[in-house]
């Protein structure tokens, strides 16, 4: 009888010991890069060779043209102003947009809004 105890308690510490030995600490879920970007800066040369580049909206549609760009001292573009919707010129509206609203890609700007978002934009006074 003293064998099966001695037995029963050997088989229930092999059981106990490894859960109790367990690491209870909560460990966080790695942290996420950050990324940064960086201030987007065009010489007045680099802003002219970029008007009347296409302008597409985040759902691939053309929607106007770069008109102009604002820009600070150090060259950093502070402003994208852009024309949308009209016809061959005529009731176009032109809209600006902060630089972290836009890529550049190739040729043509892209925005991180789509078409029907660009509508609503802020206007240029």
């Amino acid at each position: 009888m003293i064998r099966s105890v001695s037995l029963a308690a050997v088989l229930a510490a092999a059981f106990v010991l490894p859960a109790l030995a367990q690491d209870a600490t909560i460990k966080a879920p790695p942290a996420t890069a950050v990324q940064t970007i960086a201030p987007l800066k065009l010489t007045a040369d680099q802003a002219a060779a970029w008007v009347d580049k296409n302008v597409y909206s985040s759902d691939e549609k053309q929607i106007g043209e770069i008109a102009a760009f604002a820009r600070g001292t150090d060259n950093t573009v502070t402003e994208m102003h852009v024309d949308i919707g009209g016809f061959l010129g005529m009731g176009e509206t032109r809209v600006r947009l902060m630089p972290a609203q836009f890529k550049f890609v190739g040729d043509r700007a892209v925005l991180s809004v789509t078409a029907e978002q660009a509508k609503s934009l802020p206007k240029v006074q």
